[in-house]
This record gives structure tokens, C-alpha cells and sequence, in this order.
């Protein structure tokens, strides 16, 4: 239960009506598929291939911050994608901007070509399993760029009515120094604390995340957030998430936006 609860910690961040205007950080649109057996490569490829330009066009304009794909290397039963991409951007904005270069991408393409992109677009994906979340971080700090992000580790929380705000206060206070010194100390390459910019995913309140160039730094990271996590603090913030709620997820990023493809 102790770690449990010190996982949670890492990962809690306040609802959006909690937090003022100074606080919010960047928006990520995040794009989800599950594709069918064997055509996840091919999912992949046509995406690269086929809107990566557009996509690395508005990364080099300042549209976008940054943009990837990344599949789960951990599975349940109760999946709901096995492909994710995520593009961030600063504000609603440059929402629009995204929207705008994928009409522009659309009207650069024949009738013959949309239709076989589509053909391939439903040969690879399961129909119905696209789905999107558009997030809103509240704390999102991201390295020098000396180390290139490999995997998000990635944590799912509810929380208890009424309780955001002080666990805010808590992790702001106890961790996010503890985070940023292992950001500062080339551990992990980026983190970012979550929540819903549009409701709408019953299951999950808060959504908390790191980036790493390799595996080992999920026990470093654990390490150093279990030296600061006392039992007065356990004690405290028990009470103010629902445990049945949690789960965990470790993404592999197949592709970095304004990077060649991966072999």
C-alpha cells in the first residue's frame, strides 16, 4: 500500500477548475488505434510516411513542441489501443493551426489517394477503436535534449472528491523537486503532471508522466521518491484517491517528430 501511494503521489495533479490561468501549461492531443494482428508496422509506416511531413512542418514553424508514436510494451486485458500519437502544443491556438495543416494535407491529396490511404487506414486498424484525449499539463518540464526519450512511463489516478487541490500542494511541495533534480541529472529527459482538458474518460482523473532514454531509471526514479515519502505522509493522502482506480503503463516511442524513422 505504501508504494502504492507514494506511485500515486509522483503522478496527482489538480482538476482544471482548481488551477488559475498562470499555472496551465502546454495541451497534447493524444490519438489512439488499436490496430489488428500483425498490422501495427504497417500502421506505423503510413503514418511516418504519409503525415509526418506535415506533422514535422508545423514542429520546425513552432506550432508543435514536439510530436511521436509510441505503442505499450506492457499489455492487460483490458487494453484500449496499442498506438499512440501525441502532438503538443502551447494553447488552443495552435489547436486550430494542427487543424488547418491537416486540411491543407487533405487538399494536396487526389480522390485516388485519399481512397487508398483509407483502404490501408482500415486494413490495419480495428474499426471503431480510434479514440482521442486532449490533455491539459499543469506541469510539464522537458531536458536539455542531450539524451533522446526512448519510453513515458505513464500513471493513471482518480481521485476523491474534493481532494485535487491538496494533492497538489503536496506534490508540488515534496516531489517535484525531487523530479526535477533527476530531469537535471540526465535520469529522465522529461515530466508532466495531467489532467482533462475535455472530460469525457470516466475512469481517470489525473494522469502523470516521465520520458527516459532507458528502462533502469524507473528504479532510480522510485529511489529517490521513496527517500522523501514519510509515513505521516502516506497517512495523509490515502484517503484522497481511490486505489481500485490505478493503473500503470510503460510506452516504447517508435518515432520522435524531427527524426528519421527508426530501422
Amino acid at each position: 500500500m505504501k508504494r502504492w501511494i507514494s506511485l500515486a503521489v509522483l503522478f496527482m495533479i489538480a482538476a482544471a477548475p482548481l488551477a488559475s490561468a498562470q499555472e496551465e501549461g502546454p495541451i497534447s492531443w493524444l490519438a489512439f488505434e488499436k490496430t489488428k494482428s500483425g498490422k501495427s508496422r504497417d500502421l506505423i509506416g503510413a503514418t511516418i510516411r504519409e503525415d509526418g511531413p506535415m506533422y514535422d512542418e508545423l514542429l520546425a514553424n513552432g506550432t508543435l513542441s514536439s510530436w511521436g508514436i509510441a505503442i505499450p510494451i506492457t499489455h492487460t486485458p483490458t487494453d484500449h489501443m496499442n498506438f499512440m500519437l501525441w502532438a503538443t502544443m502551447s494553447d488552443w491556438s495552435n489547436v486550430s493551426d494542427l487543424e488547418a495543416g491537416f486540411m491543407k494535407l487533405f487538399a494536396s491529396r487526389t480522390p485516388e489517394q485519399m481512397a487508398e490511404s483509407e483502404k490501408a487506414y482500415k486494413e490495419a486498424v480495428v474499426e471503431g477503436s480510434h479514440h482521442d484525449w486532449i490533455i491539459r499539463h499543469y506541469v510539464h518540464q522537458v531536458g536539455s535534449g542531450d539524451q533522446a526519450p526512448k519510453y513515458f512511463r505513464i500513471g493513471y489516478y482518480k481521485a476523491t472528491p474534493g481532494n485535487s487541490g491538496k494533492l497538489t500542494e503536496i506534490y508540488k511541495e515534496h516531489l517535484q523537486p525531487v523530479y526535477q533534480k533527476l530531469l537535471d541529472d540526465g535520469v529522465i529527459t522529461s515530466f508532466g503532471l495531467s489532467t482533462q482538458e475535455l472530460h469525457g474518460v470516466g475512469d481517470w482523473t489525473h494522469i502523470g508522466w516521465y520520458t527516459m532514454a532507458n528502462l533502469g531509471s524507473i528504479d532510480k526514479v522510485q529511489a529517490a521518491t521513496d527517500a522523501v515519502f514519510t509515513p505521516e505522509m502516506a497517512a495523509e493522502i490515502g484517503p484522497m484517491m481511490d486505489p481500485s482506480a490505478h493503473w500503470d503503463q510503460v510506452l516504447l516511442i517508435v518515432h520522435l517528430g524531427g527524426t528519421k524513422p527508426q530501422q
